[in-house]
This record gives C-alpha cells, sequence and structure tokens, in this order.
C-alpha cells in the first residue's frame, strides 16, 4: 500500500498524508518525479510501458510519485532501482524544473531531473507489470517518437532533451582562503591541505617540510593536472580558476583543462610593482616625492642629506602586508635591511592614517565598495597589516570621500585600458592636512575581502569572488548598493593573539587546523582603531 505527503501550493509540507487512489482536494499536492538518464553519447534511457498499464505501449522516461517520508530526490533515485534495476549516484542528478499540475482529485508538484550515467542496456533489470522494453535513444530518435504519438512527453520535454549539465567552477591554489574560495561560487577546490570547503579536494593531510623547490612544484603540478582532468572527465562544463599567481604560471602550459583566462601576468607584474603603479598615476592622483635607490647604495647620511630628514620610509618594489616597507630613523636600522639586491624607493614620513578601497572593474561598469581603515602596527621597522576597520573609516569627512572616489575612478580608468578586470585594492594615506596620498595598487583579493563578502553574501546574494568572476570573463556585473559594513577584524595566528579586544567572533579561514600556518580573524562589532596600537594621524 503506498501513501504520499501532501503539500501546499508553495512546498510547505501539511501535517497529512494520503494513500494512493484517495480523492485530494484542490490545495493538496503530492510529489511526483520525471527522471530522465544521459549517457556520454548524448542519448537517453527510455522505457517502453506494459500492455496492462494505461498509455499501453508508450514511450516515456523514468517517474513515479515521491513516498510518505522521501524527498524528491529520493523519489527519483528510488523509482529508476524499482523499475530498472539501476541505482544512480545522488551527485550525478540536476532538477532541471517543477512545475504545478492541476488534476481534478489528484493535484501534484512534477520535478524533472536529469541524471548523467553510462549503463550497459545488459545490465538493466525491468519490471515486466511496469516496463515491456528499454532502450538507449538519440534526441532525434525520440523526437521522431513523440511525432508519432508513441513518447508520452511531460513538462520540460524540451529542455531535458537540450540539457547540459552546468558550468562547475573549482579554484586551484595553494591553501583555501575564506576570501577567494568561497562555497557560494564555487563547487570546490585543489588545495595543497585539507580545508572545511564543500567539494575540496587536497594534495597532503600533513605538514610538508618541502613546499617551495622546484621539484615538489612539478609534484604538485602533476596532481592539479590529474585531479582537474578527472573532474573535467566527469563534467566537459567545469572551469578552474587561479588567483595565486604561482600557481597561474604552474598551470599556465595545461591546454587541455578549461583555465578562466584571468588577466595577463605582466599586467599583473606591472601593477604589484609600487615604483611603475606610482609613475602611472602620478599625473591624475598625489603621489609622494620619492627617489629611487639601489640596496647596494643604501646609506643612512646620504639619504637624510638628500631629502632634508631623518625619519623616511624605505620601500622594496614589490611586498605585500608590509613586510618590504621599512621606518628609518636611524644608521643602526639601516643596517637591519638584509637584502641590498634590491632597488628601493625613499620618501619622507609623514604621520597618516591608512586607508584601502576595494573596487571590482568590470568591462563596462565599476563597482565601488566601501572603505576600510588599515590597521597597521610597526614591527621590526616595518609597516605590518594586521587587520581592517570599517567602522572608523564611517567616520570620514565627506570631502575625504569625495577624494577617494575621484582617485580611484580615476585609478580604475587606467587599470582598465591596460586591459585589467576584477578585484582591485588601492591604498591611501589620508595626511594630517587632510591630503590624500596614493601608495599602492594591490591586484588580488586582499585581507578584508572576507568580511566584505560577508555583507554581500548576506544582504545581496553574492560575494567577491563570483564578482570578481564576471568581471574577469566580461560578464555584466550589477551595481550592488552596499554602503557601509559595521565590523572591524584582526588577522590571527592563535586565538590568544589580540586577546585585549572584547568579544570577538572568531572566523577560521579554513585551513588544515594541525597546520601552523593556520590563521583565525577576530571581527569585532565595535571600532578598535582607536583602541589599539595602530599607525594613526
Amino acid at each position: 500500500m503506498e501513501f504520499w505527503d501532501l503539500y501546499d501550493e508553495k512546498r510547505q509540507k501539511l501535517n497529512k498524508t494520503v494513500k494512493r487512489g484517495d480523492k485530494l482536494n484542490d490545495d493538496e499536492y503530492h510529489i511526483v518525479v520525471n527522471v530522465w538518464i544521459k549517457n556520454s553519447k548524448n542519448e537517453f534511457l527510455i522505457t517502453q510501458r506494459s500492455k496492462t498499464k494505461s498509455f499501453p505501449l508508450m514511450w516515456e522516461c523514468t517517474g513515479g510519485s515521491a513516498l510518505e517520508g522521501e524527498d524528491s530526490l529520493d523519489a527519483a533515485i528510488r523509482e529508476v532501482e524499482e523499475e530498472l534495476g539501476v541505482k544512480l549516484n545522488r551527485n550525478s542528478g540536476e532538477l532541471i524544473g517543477t512545475k504545478l499540475r492541476y488534476y481534478s482529485g489528484c493535484p501534484d508538484i512534477l520535478d524533472v531531473w536529469v541524471f548523467e550515467a553510462d549503463i550497459p542496456i545488459k545490465k538493466v533489470v525491468y519490471q515486466e507489470e511496469e516496463v515491456c522494453n528499454v532502450m538507449w535513444a538519440s534526441v532525434e530518435k525520440i523526437k521522431e517518437l513523440h511525432l508519432q504519438n508513441k513518447f508520452e512527453a511531460n513538462a520540460f520535454f524540451e529542455e531535458a532533451l537540450m540539457y547540459t549539465k552546468k558550468e562547475e567552477i573549482y579554484y586551484i591554489g595553494f591553501n583555501a582562503n575564506n576570501a577567494i574560495c568561497n562555497e557560494k561560487l564555487f563547487n570546490g577546490s585543489i588545495t595543497l591541505y585539507p580545508t572545511k570547503e564543500k567539494g575540496n579536494i587536497y594534495f597532503s593531510d600533513k605538514s610538508l617540510p618541502d613546499t617551495k623547490s622546484k621539484e615538489f612544484m612539478e609534484k604538485y603540478k602533476s596532481y592539479i593536472y590529474k585531479t582537474a582532468k578527472k573532474i573535467q572527465s566527469k563534467n566537459p562544463n567545469s572551469k578552474f580558476l587561479c588567483f595565486n599567481e604561482k600557481i597561474r604560471k604552474l598551470c599556465s602550459d595545461m591546454k587541455d583543462i578549461n583555465i578562466v583566462k584571468g588577466n595577463e601576468a605582466k599586467t599583473i607584474d606591472f601593477l604589484n610593482n609600487k615604483f611603475k603603479t606610482r609613475d602611472l598615476v602620478k599625473d591624475s592622483v598625489p603621489v609622494l616625492d620619492y627617489f629611487l635607490i639601489d640596496g647596494d647604495k643604501l646609506d643612512y647620511d646620504y639619504i637624510k642629506g638628500k631629502i632634508s630628514c631623518d625619519k623616511f620610509i624605505v620601500q622594496a618594489e614589490t611586498g605585500a602586508g608590509g613586510n618590504s616597507t621599512y621606518l628609518i630613523d636611524s644608521k643602526n636600522k639601516m643596517d637591519e635591511i638584509e637584502d641590498k639586491t634590491s632597488k628601493y624607493c625613499i620618501s619622507k614620513y609623514v604621520n597618516h592614517t591608512p586607508l584601502n578601497v576595494t573596487l571590482i572593474i568590470g568591462e563596462d561598469d565599476v563597482i565601488f565598495l566601501p572603505i576600510s581603515v588599515q590597521l597597521i602596527r610597526l614591527t621590526d621597522n616595518k609597516f605590518k597589516y594586521v587587520g581592517g576597520d570599517f567602522i572608523s573609516s564611517q567616520t570620514l569627512s565627506k570631502t575625504v570621500i569625495q577624494k577617494l572616489d575621484c582617485y580611484s575612478n580615476n585609478i580604475a580608468e587606467k587599470v582598465k585600458k591596460m586591459g585589467y578586470r576584477g578585484i582591485l585594492g588601492i591604498d591611501y594615506i589620508l595626511c594630517e592636512n587632510g591630503d590624500i596620498i596614493f601608495m599602492e595598487i594591490n591586484p588580488r583579493f586582499q585581507a578584508s575581502s572576507f568580511l566584505i563578502s560577508m555583507y554581500l553574501e548576506k544582504h545581496y546574494n553574492t560575494n567577491v569572488a563570483k564578482l570578481h568572476y564576471l568581471a574577469i570573463t566580461n560578464s555584466k556585473i550589477e551595481q550592488v548598493p552596499l554602503i557601509k559594513i559595521d565590523n572591524s577584524f584582526v588577522n590571527c595566528n592563535s586565538e590568544q593573539k589580540f586577546d585585549k579586544f572584547e568579544n570577538p567572533k572568531i572566523v577560521n579561514n579554513g585551513y588544515f587546523e594541525p597546520n601552523k600556518s593556520s590563521v583565525y580573524r577576530k571581527v569585532f562589532d565595535y571600532s578598535i582603531f582607536s583602541e589599539g596600537d595602530f599607525e594613526k594621524l
């Protein structure tokens, strides 16, 4: 005896079950499934109804009603197993359409599924009281049967025949990052260590002593290739995104893998160069006076005399997080700069508040996201980035915000002309006199991107990774009116760090927890900028 759960027209389950054959009210529905099975030859497994059933000898896809306690997917799997003796992989199915059908005395909600499976006909064992024949049929054959009134076509008939598996997007990198590896965009990820993200495939669950040598990189490259190839064999519409420049270069010769072409390496290298970007923008955005000097010519007294200042900044061409930016106010500190092979930029130190603007640069539009005050600590004479404060930035004057908008728009137009698309961070400093000075460009996801993403997900059903993906693929990006973010955060390598700030929410970036490089983010619903030892006016 067969029982069904009943639902209302909004698919909310009613506290009621009925026996098959009982009359339903007009506002009561049970769930019915149609199941199309498609193979790699673009053929569909169709069945012929037995002579004893209604519509005898009609061809159709497999289907039936969901039983009490079953959801639609459960019903689809069970019906196929009962009628054809085939157990489908739950992950290979996709719901392509749902329709309310108003049959008198038995209204239903029809769900149409398509599964992908290569099943030899000889392995199909059908119920003779239900089915008298089965075959793999091409789209043309099914349409021919339909024209001859020999095929029962329910809702989404054309959609099922034209079905191609949805695009799947995978992230490839060394480690997961909440700013990048976002479950709302990615179907999975290929990483060095395991993460808590869905669909993650990892190289090792143990900390590896050697992850930088040429030999290891070749081994990891081989792993990435084999894994991506396997994913792509299951779904030819799989695409792979490499945001890390080292990974992009590692995968650059994988011609038979659908790696999404992002920005050109030469463009990224240019924008990562602090010297070149200052030259790029100096005609439309204020920059500090500076000069360049070779590392082997770094001399405190010489520089002090040249710029008439005993406190100055020494900054390398590239570097993130402040690791290559030094505050020098004595000869001893100058001697601590170990790398004498690099070229350095020299500029006066000015009291300032560091600011960051995040943009998404598309083919036609530019999205401006909320400004943050950067939390910078002077550590070992280096300006280390430790977090961001979006609440403190809300106190900036209207004049300052207007300048930031103007300068950021000028920079966006310049990098757009270079062909750059996607997420872009711009660092500025706010001086005591109210001047805004450009510092550098970050052509990548930033530490603060995860917090922006959390707000975009909560309020606008999108995220930073999705907007970046749309931009780099020259798709239309919709403006998102995200005005403010009411949080501040700090990066930590343990839950004990920055424990002077109370009531944090801990956000784990998803790295393999035993790995020493795991990072926590402490998020606060109040401004911590004025309460901590950070770089400020």
